[in-house]
C-alpha cells in the first residue's frame, strides 16, 4: 500500500471480521474453518460486550427431533407473518432450515441450554411463534454462548484486535480491502488489510433515550457500509421491546420474556382497562412486540400511565412457570427478600433491535466486493418486525454463510493494491489534534449524546409522523457535520465523537426510509399513515445519501394463504394485512 500512517500498526489478513459477538465469532470461525487467516477487531472485549454478551439469548429453531410437531416450514410462515411479510425470502427460508444444525454445532463446542428433567431441551413458548420453540441458555446469558464460541475461535488460530473502533473502510478500485481502526487505548491508528471484510458490529440501539443496548451499540457497521458505498435495507424498521420492568428496579434493565404472556399475565392501565383486548382481540398480551410496544406507549401518552408505565398483573401466572421464565427478576428480587407477587411491577418499552441494515445475498455479500455482513447489522432477513429469539440463530446462520464466503472471495481475490488514501489521511489529521491519551469525555459533548438521543426517541421511535421524523432527519445532519468537524482534545472525545457520528449517520439513513414508507407495517407506525397498505410490499434502500423504493420478490398465492391461516389480529383503527 502507498500510503504510510504514522504511529500506526500495519497488519495484513485474509479475513478481516469487524465486532466480537455471536455473529463475529462464527464469521471467524467459519472462515478460518474454511482455511482463511482471519483477524478480529473489537471495539471492546471480545465474547464480552456488545449486545450478544448481554442479551438472554434465546434460540429459536424447529425440528422434529425438538418437537415432532413443529418443523422449518412453519417457523419460516411465522416469521414472514410476524416481519409482516417484507422478508426477503430466500433469507427467511436459510433462518428456518439452518437453524437446528447451527444450534447443534454451538452445543458442541460448549453452549448449554436448559432441559427438563426427561432430559429433551425445555422449549419456552411465545405468542409469536405458534408452537414453543425458543431454548433458554443454561443461565439465561449471552455469555453463555459467546465465551464458548469464542473459545473454539481461539483455539482454531483466530488472531483477536481488542479495543479497536473501525473507523474507516479501505477502498481500492471499487472493492473493500481492509480497515483502519483507532485504539481506545493509546492514540494510535491501525491499518488493516485484508481481501475480504465481514461487518458483524451489532445495531444502533443507543440511538434513543432508552434502550435495552450497552453503551457500545453505536451504529458502526451501518455508518461504515454506507462509508463504502454499500447498499442498506429497511432502516425504517426497529424494534421497541415492550416489557422492560421500570418498577421497583429503576434503572437496572430487567425484562420480563415473552412467555409470561403466553402463560397468563396481563396488562393493565392506570384506568384498570385491560388494553391490548383492544389492540389484538385474539392473543391479547401475548400479541407480537411491534403491536404491545406500540400500545403500552399509547396509554403513557394518552395520560393513563402508571409510574411511567402499565401494570403488569401476573395473579394468573403460576409460581413455577413465572420463576422459571423470568430467573433475571428472580434473582434481583430473592436476595432482598422481596416477592414479586405482593408489590407493584411496572412495564415500559425500550429500543430493542435494528431489523434493517446491509443489503445481502444468500451468502453474505453485500453490493460492494470484498464486503460481507451478518447479524445485525445485516438486513433482510427479520423483514419489519423479528420474532422472539430469531437473533441468536440469525448470528449462526450467515455468520457461518458470511464467513466461508468470505473465506472464498479472500482465496481468489488478488492482493490489496492502492487504497483510496483521503479518508486515511483525514484520521491521520484528526488523530494529530488528540493531546491526552486520557479516556475522559467532556461534559459538552456528553450532553451532546443525550439531546441527540432524546431528540430520536420523540421523532424516530414508537410512533412517527412526517413532521416529527423530517425533525429528527434535519438534528441527525447536523450532528453528523458537527462530529465529522470536531477536533477532539482527548482520546476519549475522539472515541465519543466517532460513535456520535456512527448514530448520526445511521439516524439519517432510518428516518429517511421511515419518511418515504407512507404506511404503518409491523415495527413502523405511521400517526399520519395509520393503515397497511398493500402496494408498499416492498423494500426501502438507502445508499450514497438517497433512499428509494426496491420491488420484493413475493409469491402472492403464498402471502394470501398466510395472511388465511394466520391472520394478525390489528387495533382497531389499522386496516388488515392485504397481500
Amino acid at each position: 500500500m502507498s500510503i504510510h500512517v504514522p504511529a500506526a500498526t500495519e497488519l495484513v489478513t485474509d479475513v478481516l471480521v469487524v465486532g466480537g459477538g455471536l455473529a463475529a465469532l462464527r464469521a471467524a470461525w467459519s472462515a478460518r474453518q474454511a482455511g482463511a487467516r482471519v483477524l478480529v477487531a473489537v471495539k471492546r472485549k471480545l465474547g464480552q460486550s456488545g449486545s450478544s454478551a448481554n442479551t438472554s439469548g434465546g434460540f429459536a429453531a424447529a425440528a422434529p427431533d425438538l418437537d415432532p410437531a413443529d418443523d422449518a416450514l412453519q417457523h419460516y410462515e411465522d416469521t414472514i407473518v410476524g416481519g409482516g411479510f417484507v422478508n426477503e425470502r430466500p433469507l427467511a427460508r436459510l433462518l428456518a432450515a439452518e437453524a437446528p444444525a447451527r444450534l447443534r454445532e454451538l452445543t458442541a463446542v460448549g453452549a448449554r441450554f436448559q432441559k427438563r428433567a426427561d432430559g429433551h431441551y425445555h422449549l419456552s413458548p411465545s405468542g409469536d411463534h405458534r408452537h414453543p420453540r425458543v431454548l433458554v441458555p443454561e443461565h439465561v446469558r449471552g455469555t453463555d454462548l459467546t465465551l464458548p464460541l469464542r473459545a473454539a475461535v481461539r483455539e482454531a488460530g483466530v488472531e483477536a484486535l481488542e479495543n479497536v473502533l473501525v473507523v474507516e473502510l479501505l477502498i481500492d478500485d471499487g472493492r473493500v480491502i481492509g480497515a483502519l481502526g483507532l485504539r481506545r487505548d493509546r492514540a494510535e491508528l491501525v491499518l488493516i488489510l485484508a481481501r475480504a471484510t465481514i461487518l458483524a458490529a451489532g445495531g444502533a440501539g443507543r440511538l434513543f433515550s432508552v434502550t435495552s443496548n450497552p453503551v457500545d451499540v453505536t451504529g458502526g457497521g451501518y455508518a461504515l457500509a454506507l462509508q463504502a458505498g454499500a447498499e442498506l435495507r429497511d432502516m425504517e424498521f426497529i424494534q421497541f421491546y415492550p416489557w422492560r420492568l421500570i418498577r421497583p428496579f429503576g434503572s437496572s434493565r430487567v425484562p420480563v420474556q415473552p412467555s409470561t404472556f403466553v402463560a397468563g399475565a396481563r396488562l393493565y392501565n392506570a384506568a384498570g382497562e385491560r388494553f391490548m383486548e383492544a389492540y389484538d382481540p385474539v392473543r391479547k398480551e401475548a400479541s407480537t412486540r411491534d403491536v404491545s410496544a406500540r400500545a403500552i406507549f399509547d396509554q403513557i401518552r394518552a395520560g393513563k400511565a402508571v409510574d411511567g408505565g402499565v401494570v403488569l398483573d401476573i395473579s394468573g401466572v403460576p409460581d413455577d412457570v413465572f420463576r422459571h421464565e423470568n430467573k433475571k427478576v428472580v434473582e434481583r428480587l430473592d436476595p432482598h427478600r422481596i416477592d414479586y407477587r405482593t408489590i407493584r411491577l411496572i412495564l415500559a418499552p425500550e429500543a430493542h433491535f435494528v431489523m434493517g441494515g446491509v443489503r445481502i445475498d444468500e451468502a453474505g455479500a453485500s453490493t460492494r466486493p470484498g464486503l460481507f455482513a451478518c447479524g445485525e447489522t445485516a438486513g433482510g432477513v427479520h423483514g419489519g418486525n423479528r420474532l422472539n429469539s430469531n437473533a441468536v440463530p440469525e448470528t449462526q446462520v450467515f455468520g457461518h454463510r458470511a464467513g466461508e464466503a468470505a473465506a472464498r472471495h479472500a482465496q481468489a481475490a488478488r492482493p490489496p493494491g492502492r487504497a483510496d488514501g483521503a479518508g486515511v489521511r483525514r484520521w491521520i489529521r484528526r488523530l494529530a489534534a488528540v493531546r491526552d491519551e486520557s479516556s475522559d469525555v467532556s461534559p459538552d459533548l456528553k450532553a451532546q449524546l443525550v439531546a441527540f438521543r432524546e431528540a430520536m426517541w420523540l421523532g424516530l421511535g414508537i410512533v412517527r409522523t412526517e413532521a416529527g421524523l423530517g425533525k429528527a432527519l434535519a438534528e441527525a445532519e447536523a450532528v453528523r457535520n458537527r462530529a465529522a468537524a470536531t477536533a477532539s482534545g482527548t482520546l476519549g472525545d475522539l472515541v465519543a465523537v466517532t460513535e456520535l457520528e456512527h448514530l448520526a449517520v445511521t439516524a439519517a439513513c432510518a428516518a429517511a426510509s421511515a419518511t418515504l414508507r407512507t404506511e404503518s407495517r409491523a415495527a413502523h407506525y405511521r400517526e399520519d399513515h395509520p393503515a397497511t397498505d398493500s402496494d408498499w410490499v416492498a423494500t426501502v434502500a438507502c445508499q450514497d445519501g438517497r433512499v428509494w423504493r426496491r420491488p420484493l420478490a413475493v409469491d402472492v398465492d403464498e402471502a394470501r394463504r398466510l395472511t388465511a391461516e394466520t391472520r394478525p389480529a390489528k387495533p382497531a383503527d389499522s386496516s388488515e394485512f392485504i397481500e
